[in-house]
């Protein structure tokens, strides 16, 4: 090992001598025999450490680079051993022709192999000689290599028990929580079918005008006005002049007068829509034809009220624009599966007529029960 001398400066100021030191190292040099390997060229090494070397006839053009990456190469009697891309970085030219270089940032296994060769070299189990190292025992080279290279800390037997479960737990819980998001996902997606749109309806009456004139209706008679059946709503004068007088057919209230007073009608128009007394509330539902094909009659639907109440309700009628007959036919095959079905659904005990017009949301659940007993043990 070397020690380089210091560097002498002489300061201007009061001709006084100032010197400057290099900056002091942190592992001891050793010349142990090794090359050094830079862009597939070999140079010699004077000495090397942990922390650098120093390299005969290095090119000058390497100091400008400031930096490389190279393999440390040391030769042993019968093979070589390479230390692969170390960051070296250039430090300065001495005046005995050597560079002087620090390695930076070393891996563990890097620094871990260099140290294994300084101890063995500093016990006696390698020798250099004539550029070369020799291993005066290769089994004691071994044993020593060996002893001296870092052990990872041995864990305690709970500890590594504890860290273990907790793993294996994390990974059940991932996979369980997976699991249920894929049950939940295809139930959605297979065994729920929602109304593309729905609405609160009743069995409202619209008496119509059964021929063209003038109407003239019964003072009194406006909306949200209550009728008795039978009770004269006004008298229709028709183009021919004959008088043809307009009654209630049901007991129930005005909800809405379509005409004014003296108004000209033509035959077919609305006068007036009344709803009976004892109202009848079911949900009219637009389905698309394809999912419709999986509903029956008496199915069972779930109403949610703008309110977010819930109601159940129960189908009572399906009806299709495509007559039965058309259904399997080749044209009528596309068509038909993004058609839409109007699905009557009674709503038992249901009676806030308030309501009627109103839109709702409608969701039929076909989960067979074996999977909604699955669902709501996970829940």
């Amino acid at each position: 090992m070397e020690m380089e001398s210091k560097n002498q400066n002489i300061s201007p100021e009061a001709g006084k001598i100032k010197y400057k030191a290099e900056p002091a190292r942190h592992f001891p040099r050793y010349k142990i025999p090794a090359y050094i390997e830079i862009e597939g060229k070999r140079y010699r090494l004077k000495d090397w450490s942990l922390g650098g070397c120093s390299i005969y006839d290095l090119p000058e053009n390497y100091l400008q680079k400031k930096w490389t990456v190279a393999n440390i190469i040391i030769p042993f009697d019968v093979f070589d051993t390479i230390i692969k891309d170390i960051n070296v970085e250039f430090i300065r030219k001495y005046d005995n022709g050597t560079v002087g270089c620090k390695f930076s940032e070393l891996k563990p296994a890097q620094a871990s192999l260099l140290q294994d060769i300084v101890e063995a070299y500093l016990e006696g189990s390698i020798v250099s000689v004539d550029g070369f190292i020799n291993t005066i025992k290769r089994e004691d080279l071994r044993e020593a290599l060996d002893k001296a290279r870092p052990q990872p800390p041995q864990k305690k037997g709970i500890e590594e028990i504890i860290r273990k479960f907790f793993i294996l737990s994390l990974f059940m819980l991932v996979t369980l929580t997976l699991v249920i998001f894929l049950v939940y996902a295809i139930h959605t997606r297979i065994f729920m079918i929602k109304a593309t749109s729905a609405s609160i309806s009743s069995n409202i009456k619209v008496i119509r005008t059964p021929a063209s004139g003038v109407f003239q209706i019964k003072k009194g008679i406006m909306d949200n006005e209550s009728v008795k059946k039978m009770e004269i709503l006004g008298i229709l004068r028709t183009v021919v002049g004959i008088p043809i007088i307009i009654r209630s057919p049901i007991q129930g209230k005005i909800l809405n007068v379509f005409v004014s007073e003296e108004g000209p009608v033509k035959e077919g128009d609305p006068l007036f829509e009344i709803l009976p007394s004892h109202p009848q509330l079911y949900v009219v539902a637009n389905i698309l034809h394809r999912d419709t094909e999986r509903l029956r009659i008496l199915q069972s639907a779930r109403i949610i009220l703008p309110d977010g109440t819930t109601l159940n309700g129960i189908v009572e009628k399906i009806i299709s624009p495509v007559p039965a007959f058309m259904i399997n036919q080749p044209n009528i095959l596309s068509l038909s599966s993004v058609s839409y079905d109007k699905v009557i659904i009674k709503i038992p005990g249901f009676k806030n007529t308030a309501l009627i017009g109103s839109s709702v949301s409608v969701i039929f659940d076909l989960t067979p029960e074996f999977i909604k007993h699955l669902i709501t043990y996970f829940q």
